[in-house]
């Protein structure tokens, strides 16, 4: 029996037809997809929220078991849709399958589509008549999806819901499918900024890191320099102190890569020596051309 392009009462196409043009591809009669899958725009999304072979998600669970009460299913899934494989990021009643193929018809189509994409019987749809989920054991009759759509426009995969029997569906309920694939693309938005939130934060503990090394590196310079000048003859006083001028005792000399140099309490040498990247602690064996002058 060949259908007719038709929407049904539940809004959503179900019959074969052309599909819209979409972000990241489009879906032809028969259900075929084409380059759209493998767009580098939208794989660079669906790897952005690095969910591919990632640990089961406890909140995808939660939608595949709403997505099945609701329809009355006994399978549901979440789906992430990579160039080559549709991956299970969560599933219900399909336990021990981790992904399948791109063959068009089911989610490498539906997550073409805009908008609820459904079958109601796979048997005599030729969108999906040769799928293997459909020719296979699994003997897929009933499918209902609604695609998984990031911030910007791009299509990730899908929430489905599947049944060995052929099913009529309601507005009502491809509704609430959408609404469940929004749920998860929430999710992922804010699995995606908690990440990088943690991210940002190591970075900063890394630089803070970094910056306390370096500077008990600089201080026990400073300490070594100072005890070498101890006896040497220098200044009573910190020359570092600018207009105000500074009480405190000179201890090391600084000196830059100009040749100018001056004597300095510990504070300001560190200071100094941290915000001018040409200052360096002058020591005798820094006496560059002085050999060659007295000669």
């Amino acid at each position: 029996m060949q259908q007719t392009r038709a929407a049904d009462h539940s809004g959503a196409e179900t019959g074969p037809a052309e599909g819209p043009s979409v972000a990241g591809g489009s879906t032809d009669a028969a259900g075929s997809t084409d380059a759209g899958l493998g767009a580098p725009d939208r794989l660079a999304a669906v790897h952005r929220y690095e969910v591919l072979g990632a640990p089961r998600d406890a909140a995808f669970d939660r939608v595949t078991r709403i997505a099945a009460s609701v329809f009355g299913t006994p399978i549901a899934t979440v789906t992430i849709v990579d160039a080559d494989r549709v991956w299970f990021a969560a599933t219900r009643g399909l336990d021990g399958v981790e992904h399948v193929g791109t063959e068009p018809g089911l989610c490498a189509s539906a997550v073409l589509h805009d908008g609820p994409y459904v079958i109601n019987d796979a048997a005599v749809d030729p969108r999906a008549l040769h799928h293997p989920l459909v020719r296979g054991e699994l003997g897929l009759r009933f499918y209902a999806a609604a695609p998984i759509v990031t911030p910007d426009g791009f299509r990730l995969g899908t929430v489905n819901v599947i049944d060995r029997v052929p099913r009529e569906v309601t507005a009502a309920q491809t509704e609430t499918l959408t609404e469940l694939a929004g749920l998860v693309a929430d999710h992922l938005e804010l699995r995606l900024s908690a990440a990088r939130t943690v991210a940002a934060e190591r970075r900063l503990r890394d630089v803070a890191d970094l910056r306390a090394a370096r500077s008990d590196q600089l201080a026990a310079r400073l300490r070594a320099a100072m005890a070498a000048v101890r006896d040497r003859e220098h200044p009573d006083r910190c020359q570092l102190g600018g207009r105000q001028s500074c009480a405190r005792p000179a201890e090391l000399k600084v000196a830059d890569s100009w040749g100018d140099s001056a004597w300095a309490c510990p504070d300001h040498a560190e200071e100094v020596i941290l915000q001018v990247s040409s200052v360096f602690i002058a020591d005798e064996s820094l006496g560059g051309l002085a050999a060659f002058q007295q000669r």
